[in-house]
């Protein structure tokens, strides 16, 4: 079942699974799952699929898709009309091979819903300007609320999941808080891209070890993948082996 040190490569292919952070070495290892629905129970995915991976002091993080959807952080598509700005937005938005992203304008404006039209305008107008000068990535900083790990309206999911647009988990520290206490393991929420991974909570634990800039070098590349070779991976072991 565990083979954390040694780290064959038999998912996610091109993902290094290891890392390197203040002259250490950690290994990263992905555990294949069933894709979970909305209701799922969170914990009893915890129970099954990571927790026996981690036994001895690793890391276990969690996707927070995973998280959102068994918590039921979702909004379906029939919620969300599509205004005008929405779909001037998202003319601008850059576009990544094999992954909706921004690209969609009901989830544009999912965002918009999120953080009221006066930020996202800001937002837009701030972040065209950093831009221009050679600052790109502000407008999901400026907009804030994590707008830039809502995901979903994605045509290639499988059905319903197609038709909904998944939320960032709320109070991420506090849940990670109450995974750690209730499992005995220290807890991490992830929100994997096509360039890296996003921390969206860390337990007490993890939080006495690392901040948030330095766990998110020690995830640097996603490793958990955006199911690069069919195979869905949303929970990662992290353990420091060096």
């Amino acid at each position: 079942m565990r083979d954390i040190y040694g780290i064959k490569q038999d998912s996610n292919p091109g993902r290094k699974l290891t890392a390197s952070f203040n002259g250490k070495t950690f290994a990263r290892y992905p555990v294949v799952t069933p894709i979970v629905e909305i209701g799922d129970s969170l914990a009893d995915f915890i129970e099954k699929y990571a927790v026996p991976y981690a036994v001895d002091n690793e890391i276990i993080c969690i996707s927070a898709k995973v998280v959102s959807i068994c918590n039921s952080y979702v909004i379906h598509q029939s919620e969300v009309p599509i205004s005008l700005l929405a779909r001037l937005i998202v003319k601008f938005v850059k576009k990544w091979p094999g992954d909706i992203g921004y690209s969609h304008p009901r989830k544009m404006q999912v965002a918009i819903n999120q953080v009221g039209y006066p930020r996202i305008v800001l937002a837009l107008a701030l972040g065209t300007i950093l831009k221009l000068l050679g600052r790109p990535g502000y407008f999901y900083k400026i907009a804030g609320n994590n707008i830039n790990a809502i995901d979903g309206f994605n045509p290639v999911s499988k059905p319903p999941m197609n038709e909904y647009a998944i939320l960032p988990p709320k109070d991420g520290n506090k849940l990670c808080d109450n995974l750690e206490n209730k499992f005995n393991r220290a807890f991490v929420i992830l929100d994997g891209n096509n360039i890296d991974n996003n921390i969206l909570g860390m337990s007490k634990e993890v939080r006495a070890l690392y901040s948030t800039s330095d766990f998110m070098k020690i995830v640097e590349g996603n490793p958990q993948g955006q199911e690069d070779d069919g195979q869905v991976t949303p929970v990662l072991v992290v353990k420091e082996v060096i």
